[in-house]
């Protein structure tokens, strides 16, 4: 592995991958494992603080995700590719770390108060487009819906202390709520000191570096306090326009075949005041078009000037000026993905067709990542007398 800062990040294994998390992180990690020491893991305990009740489909996730990791270019021999389940480590250290860490620095997670108001839309199906179906509790920051998350004799502190309470939910159990110790203990054992996040992750990265500093003034120096490493990555829209999420299946993945690519970015949302080709359009966020048209967003990743004749600038003023429609800027986006798209799937189904490959990197990872953890957890037991 390379030198220099220790970077450390994760993704809960949800499958595969889309565009949205290969230009939000993906694309980030090949680039960082370059110049740093990196650590990729994959947090399936995580993926268990929502998705405890259906583990059926987990190893396959897991599977999925890595081979998109490795035909995106991680090369397992710049970094260290694991799982977090197979570091017993993480869950020692989480236990340990939990013990100094005050309730109140949990509850006062943003981050968890917004994740409660996903699982509350995600349990009922709500559809972003549905906003007369939301009503805010503004004491927790939560999102109640309709009769399905409401009981009719409840006030707002009635909803809010259910919420809170272990009723058998996703929101009330207690790796939910204190799965922010165990985000601090994946940074805090390997030393990380550089974590790729975006902007909503921030909180979590300061819980991690108050943590630390907590543990250090009562035991003595023993972690390094990470820093957010903010990286500038584009807003991938999906093809309904908002952002691109698995759970609001608009997703285009990044192994998508061709076919189905086709449909997706015929079906794509683009600019519903564009009646005729020969009108005005509004490709970007604008009045006219608040979410902005999701072609043009792919255009100005892909119509570049590796992939593209143009580029997206002048396809801008094309479609500003009515000099092209909807449907033949799709077909051109199309052959700008047609390149890439069909690398990545090669290079995905030879790295598949290899037998046994992703679990030799898993089970290599694993060793690497147990030798550095097991160091750390040395240094917490004499810190903390327990060794």
């Amino acid at each position: 592995m390379a030198g220099g800062e220790i970077v450390f990040s994760g993704m809960r294994p949800t499958g595969r991958l889309h565009l949205g998390n290969y230009w939000g992180a993906l694309k980030n990690w090949v680039e960082l494992s370059r110049a740093h020491t990196c650590y990729f893991c994959v947090v399936d305990w995580h993926m268990l603080t929502t998705g405890y009740e259906d583990t059926a489909p987990l190893q396959d996730n897991i599977r999925e995700m890595a081979l998109d990791w490795l035909a995106a270019g991680l090369d397992p021999a710049r970094c260290v590719i694991f799982k977090q389940s197979s570091v017993a480590e993480h869950a020692e250290l989480a236990l340990l770390l939990g013990m100094v860490t005050p309730m109140s620095w949990l509850r006062n997670n943003p981050t968890w108060k917004d994740q409660l108001q996903e699982l509350a839309k995600t349990r009922v199906g709500l559809s972003a487009s549905k906003p007369e179906s939301v009503r805010i509790i503004p004491s927790l920051g939560v999102t109640s819906v309709g009769s399905a998350f409401v009981r009719p004799e409840e006030d707002e502190g009635d909803v809010e202390r259910r919420l809170v309470s272990s009723e058998g939910n996703s929101e009330g159990n207690y790796g939910f709520f204190g799965y922010p110790v165990l985000q601090a203990a994946d940074i805090l054992l390997y030393g990380g000191t550089l974590i790729p996040v975006g902007q909503d992750q921030l909180p979590h990265i300061e819980l991690a570096r108050e943590i630390a500093r907590r543990f250090n003034s009562i035991y003595g120096q023993v972690f390094a306090e990470p820093k957010p490493l903010l990286t500038p990555a584009p807003r991938v829209q999906g093809t309904d326009g908002r952002k691109m999420s698995k759970s609001y299946g608009n997703g285009i993945e990044l192994a998508e075949g061709p076919e189905s690519l086709k449909a997706k970015i015929m079906g794509a949302y683009t600019d519903p005041k564009k009646i005729r080709a020969t009108d005005p359009g509004h490709p970007e966020p604008c009045p006219e078009n608040p979410p902005g048209c999701s072609i043009f967003a792919l255009h100005k990743l892909y119509n570049s000037d590796e992939y593209g004749k143009k580029g997206w600038r002048a396809r801008r003023e094309e479609c500003m000026q009515g000099r092209i429609g909807c449907v033949a800027c799709k077909r051109d986006l199309l052959t700008h993905l047609e390149g890439p798209f069909r690398d990545f799937r090669e290079k995905r189904e030879s790295i598949e067709r290899r037998t046994g490959e992703v679990e030799r990197i898993f089970d290599e990872g694993a060793r690497r990542a147990r030798a550095v953890a097991a160091e750390t957890m040395k240094r917490v037991r004499r810190a903390m007398r327990l060794a």
